[in-house]
């Protein structure tokens, strides 16, 4: 039978609608997952013909497992992760036992932020940074002179996990020795802070050219740290804008050396130029493929399914409708008893989707990372504006009820 191998996924969002799209499409999903919490909730899998837990996804047992598909008369056309760390790993798998032509290298070097920045050094794109080895000198480091507010992140940082804002020496010096205390064996990346609108970038490319799919607006909310809290996706860039992005795309495209992957990148505009924040090795996670076929009419995993079976993907555009997506955080600490007014807020004009993360029992808070982002509602208007205010609306509905801690 024919079968796609994805190396893990989350339980909702793109990772999970990539299995979707695949078992629509026909084939014998097959799933590698670190988590058990899947296999007691496999019920709820019905997308995946086969569960297969791991203690730990490493190499070798990855390759194991993939053997015994093999003898088993699995005849696997493509390996997949939409989930970081594996998301390389998985593209190397692909070209070596489904004889596929993903770019491996580039992926790898998406996968970690002082790699990122290391390669693209000589891109105009690319902000003043500094990169903080595991030996170097910790009070050389610190003392040195810096213009603040400066961005203090970790090598694999994701989902603004491990990602700091720091004003003055005293909190670059309590942040660094957090960081190596936490991960002594990581690069730390001090990047230069970027004043500026920040858009998220989905970027398919295929045979060396590349197709940006979807710009989106991000809306940042700083408490505790800095959360993307909306999603507006663009349809109206300004021209001039939008050529110096595709230029800015290419650019970091070609410096890469990508010729097949999917990737997204986070950019702000500063002072009528493009600067890349960061670059990940697949389509962002959450509510953004849901985002782009609201608004596009495409599903992004499917085309990066179809990119991975060695296939053209087909990005044409079957509509362009405003949309807008609200996450929705909370401020408190405690322990979650209900949640209400989901259908109300379904009810409400424009609204697509309202999807609510923790189940009753969940520990909640107020956002440290991207994962602290308790749900979220998709709205389309007539305008930007109004999609927004249909999402905003949706979301006032809701109330958390929490037992505090």
């Amino acid at each position: 039978m024919e079968s796609i191998l994805f190396i893990e996924t989350t339980k909702s969002g793109s990772s999970r609608e990539a299995i979707k799209a695949a078992a629509r499409l026909g084939y014998f999903t097959v799933l590698l997952t670190e988590r058990k919490s899947f296999v007691k909730q496999r019920n709820e899998f019905v997308d995946v013909s086969r569960m297969i837990q791991l203690d730990e996804l490493t190499e070798e047992l990855i390759r194991t497992e993939i053997s015994q598909l093999l003898m088993q008369g699995n005849i696997i056309k493509a390996i997949i992760s939409l989930v970081d760390p594996f998301v390389s790993m998985a593209a190397q798998f692909a070209n070596e036992y489904c004889g596929t032509v993903l770019s491996v290298e580039a992926l790898r070097i998406m996968e970690d932020k002082t790699a990122t920045r290391i390669a693209l050094k000589e891109n105009t794109t690319t902000p003043q940074f500094e990169i903080v080895e595991p030996s170097d000198d910790l009070e050389h480091v610190i003392h040195k002179e810096y213009n603040f507010p400066i961005i203090v992140k970790s090598a694999i940082s994701k989902a603004s996990k491990d990602v700091y804002s720091v004003e003055n020496k005293f909190e670059l010096e309590q942040t660094i020795r957090k960081m190596t205390k936490l991960y002594p064996s990581q690069k730390i990346v001090l990047d230069e802070y970027l004043d500026g609108p920040q858009y998220l970038v989905e970027v398919l490319v295929h045979n060396g050219s590349s197709h940006i799919v979807a710009m989106i607006k991000q809306e940042i909310t700083k408490n505790i740290k800095f959360i993307v809290t909306g999603y507006a996706v663009e349809l109206d860039l300004d021209s001039e804008l939008y050529k110096k992005l595709v230029h800015a795309v290419e650019s970091i495209i070609k410096d890469l050396r990508i010729t097949n992957a999917a990737c997204h990148l986070e950019c702000r505009y500063v002072n009528g130029n493009w600067k890349l924040i960061e670059m990940n090795p697949r389509i962002s996670g959450g509510a953004m493929n849901r985002m782009i076929e609201e608004a596009f009419g495409i599903s992004l995993v499917e085309e990066t399914i179809k990119l991975y079976l060695g296939f053209k993907p087909n990005l044409t555009k079957k509509i362009e409708k405003p949309i807008y997506t609200h996450y929705i955080i909370i401020e408190s600490y405690g322990t979650l008893l209900q949640v209400i007014g989901e259908s109300k807020a379904a009810a409400h004009p424009g609204v697509k989707e309202v999807y609510i993360k923790p189940r009753k029992g969940a520990i909640m808070m107020p956002p440290l990372s991207m994962g602290h982002r308790y749900g979220y509602v998709i709205a389309s208007g007539d305008t930007s504006e109004e999609a927004k205010a249909n999402a905003v609306n949706a979301a006032s509905s809701i109330k958390f009820y929490l037992e505090p801690l």
